[in-house]
């Protein structure tokens, strides 16, 4: 199965990343802000300090963001 990174946990990247947990896939996570995290640290997703760290080690990444800058 694959391992998927996703960036950007806001209400839309939340509900996201819990689907594709709850449908089993391993997940590495990254957010600014770690709390909006913790339910998807409870259900087994694996927090990663940065979006580099994530990247690496994901197979598919994820990115659910605001802005441009944010991207970059």
């Amino acid at each position: 199965m694959e391992k998927i990174g996703f960036i950007g946990l806001g209400v839309m990247g939340r509900s996201m990343a819990q689907n594709l947990r709850n449908a089993g896939y391993p997940l590495f996570v990254y957010n600014r802000t770690k709390e909006k995290a913790e339910p998807l640290l409870k259900a087994g997703a694996e927090w990663c300090s940065t979006p580099a760290e994530t990247a690496a080690k994901s197979d598919i990444v994820i990115t659910m963001v605001g802005y441009p800058h944010d991207v970059e």
